[in-house]
């Protein structure tokens, strides 16, 4: 299994290289958005929403959307001939992303933190720990390839408003902010309460078994009649 993992990885970190406008921008917009706020920035833990956002749109997109490009692409069934592992493909995706999560973070963090005078290897730590907690939404973004009748292009569109509504909604003391994923997240990090890590534990169980029946009944065909 790990081979095939490591495999897997390899293949979509080689994508990943051929395709820089995305890496470029995955950096460049919460960079933007902080500049956008810079004085409302008074501590490390305020960064959290950003890289709450920048981990769930490598997990949406990069694992959720990307699995059906390929498969609408017809790739998926090139690959899976040679060796049918959807479990296996999950994790590499899974790798991949927390790789690139890790990367464009840490970016961030370096001019960030120059750029606000604060301790780096604080907000590294903060944000690794970020990045572990949001790998839940890595099982929830795979649960799109569940959605049989709504093209990839129609989902991503989708994931885009979502995702960017969310952010926006984060700073905004709203009671719509309760159903935020992305607001949770982010406050369970910055104000702690075992009725908060109840939740979140739930959201992760839940997202675990959608994950986990996506990837079990998953299907490398594409829904398309070519």
């Amino acid at each position: 299994m790990v081979p095939k993992i490591l495999a897997y990885t390899i293949l979509n970190i080689k994508s990943l290289l051929k395709d820089k406008i995305s890496f470029i921008w995955a950096i460049l917009l919460p960079m933007i958005m902080f500049l956008l706020n810079f004085q409302n920035i008074e501590s490390e833990k305020d960064f959290i929403p950003w890289w709450v956002y920048m981990v769930l749109c490598a997990f949406i997109y990069g694992i959720g959307v990307y699995t059906l490009e390929l498969k609408e692409t017809g790739c998926l069934r090139t690959i899976f001939s040679i060796h049918y592992s959807p479990i296996a493909f999950f994790l590499g995706n899974l790798t991949t992303q927390i790789i690139f999560s890790v990367l464009s973070i840490l970016i961030f963090d370096i001019v960030a933190g120059i750029l606000k005078q604060f301790s780096i290897s604080h907000l590294m730590v903060y944000s690794f720990g970020t990045i572990v907690l949001c790998i839940p939404f890595a099982f929830l973004g795979h649960g799109v390839t569940l959605l049989k009748r709504l093209h990839v292009n129609s989902i991503r569109t989708i994931s885009t408003i979502l995702i960017f509504g969310m952010f926006l909604l984060v700073g905004r003391d709203t009671m719509l902010n309760r159903y935020n994923p992305l607001y949770c997240v982010s406050d369970l990090v910055i104000n702690y309460t075992m009725e908060k890590l109840a939740g979140y534990c739930i959201f992760t169980i839940l997202a675990f078994i959608l994950g986990g029946i996506s990837i079990w009944r998953f299907e490398p065909n594409s829904n398309e009649r070519r």
